[in-house]
């Protein structure tokens, strides 16, 4: 397991975590409220990191089931620990230890999204927090809370909530 201890609180480290990732060439996709764990409340980040995957997944499809990385930030104390299992697992797991050097950089990768959330700057944190922005391009992509949002499809069909409700024609006919 990879981890890194913050002193932010939870809510602070979903914009610390979104910040580093994209230092690092990747993205958070997804965040998941896992509910209580331990001492309090538990959040999963999914980690999009495409170019470090493309490798591991030419090698061997079976790191498809490991694949995007999850992240788990969980409360410990007054802080959070972020945690999240390491590429070497995944090959030891697949029984691939020959593959141990091409899952390095995503291991790389992966440690220091921790390490910079970890030791993100307290004051932009708190400034997130307190919903201060600290740009001027008004809100980014990055800066858009997911959670809990409706997905596009919502099943395996293809279905729209849109073709659910309503009649599926135009209700103003015009006038």
């Amino acid at each position: 397991m990879l981890h890194a201890k913050s002193v932010h609180t939870l809510e602070e480290i979903e914009h610390a975590l979104r910040i580093a990732a994209q230092r690092h060439g990747g993205r958070i996709l997804a965040v998941s409220h896992m509910g209580k764990a331990g001492e309090g409340e538990a959040l999963a980040f999914t980690v999009c990191l495409t170019e470090l995957y493309a490798p591991l997944l030419a090698a061997d499809s079976r790191f498809a089931a490991f694949l995007p990385a999850r992240i788990a930030a969980c409360r410990e104390g007054e802080g959070v620990r972020l945690e999240t299992i390491s590429p070497d697992e995944y090959c030891r797991l697949l029984n691939r230890p020959d593959l141990i050097d091409t899952a390095a950089p995503l291991e790389s990768a992966l440690r220091a999204i921790l390490d910079d959330a970890a030791q993100f700057p307290a004051a932009s944190a708190q400034a997130t927090r307190a919903g201060i922005r600290t740009s001027g391009l008004g809100a980014t992509e990055e800066q858009v809370n997911l959670r809990a949002s409706l997905p596009q499809r919502i099943d395996c069909h293809g279905t729209k909530v849109e073709d659910l409700g309503g009649t599926g024609i135009h209700d103003a006919q015009g006038g």
